[in-house]
């Protein structure tokens, strides 16, 4: 598999960072509600691909772009936990970001969203968990293979692994993505009780 593009990985790093400064500079609420989507998602992301990449490291050497220079398995895990979870978290802080300052009632401060976040966060956790336990147990009964070429790079005692860390990953996706939703429109629904 071809490494990662310089500009996969430097793009997200160079957002993120010009989305602060601007947040510094200027009082955004929107833009502040994004940088806390994407600081609360990412850190997220890199304490699950923890988890991850100790239970199969390959999930992320064989089935992910190499990261050119990196092979430490924390490192991985912090490196693809962002890459991975960045972008997730701009899109959940910036729609409760517009939740939580458009239309007529009240503007809510970004401060107001800490919580409710991070409960959307303990939401992806426990669907990520519940499906990574699942799948790990419901495997132990059935003969699980996978394509011969990754057979050889995956050690027989880690193949089940890497589909339990591929379903929970998916979950997280999923349940983020639904999470953002109910988040935003609890938001839109306290804020229109407020008026």
């Amino acid at each position: 598999m071809e490494p990662l593009p310089w500009y996969r990985i430097a793009a997200p790093i160079v957002f993120v960072a010009m989305l602060a400064g601007i947040c510094l500079w200027k009082n955004l609420p929107r833009f502040r509600a994004m940088l806390l989507g994407i600081a609360m998602l990412s850190l997220y992301g890199m304490v699950q691909d923890q988890v991850s990449v100790r239970l199969c490291p390959e999930y992320f050497t064989i089935y992910h772009n190499p990261i050119p220079g990196l092979t430490e398995p924390t490192l991985l895990g912090i490196a693809w936990g962002f890459l991975g979870a960045w972008w997730g978290g701009a899109l959940l802080g910036y729609s409760a970001g517009i939740c939580a300052t458009a239309g007529k009632s009240p503007p809510w401060p970004v401060s107001r969203l800490i919580v409710p976040m991070l409960v959307v966060i303990a939401f992806v956790a426990a669907v990520a968990a519940i499906c990574g336990f699942a799948v790990q147990t419901y495997l132990q009964g059935f003969a699980v293979t996978v394509n011969a070429e990754s057979a050889e790079a995956i050690p027989l005692e880690r193949r089940r692994n890497v589909v339990t860390v591929a379903c929970y990953h998916v979950a997280a996706y999923a349940s983020a993505i639904l999470g953002s939703v109910v988040l935003c429109l609890w938001i839109a629904r306290k804020r229109s009780m407020e008026r």
